[in-house]
């Protein structure tokens, strides 16, 4: 799976609470190029309404953000969170 395909997912809690879309991710490493892959580590997700407004640099939100560590699972339609 690559980073690209987890932007946009909805973000749900273990109990079934949605709790927004995925508007960006943090991570370390270098960007990567075609032909040249080198390792990264996402460490968190920016979801919900203030996550797109900081993303688009529309005003100065600080958007929800979760540890990549409290994903418990992705799949092709959701993240699944642990709050």
């Amino acid at each position: 799976m690559r980073l690209t395909d987890v932007e946009a997912l909805k973000v749900v809690s273990e109990d079934g609470r949605e709790l927004g879309r995925v508007f960006d991710l943090r991570a370390h490493g270098r960007p990567t190029t075609k032909g040249r892959q080198e390792s990264a580590r996402t460490d968190a997700i920016v979801y919900g309404p203030l996550g797109l407004l900081e993303r688009l640099g529309l005003r100065s939100a600080k958007g929800s953000v979760l540890p990549w560590k409290q994903v418990m699972s992705v799949d092709a339609k959701r993240i699944v969170v642990r709050l």
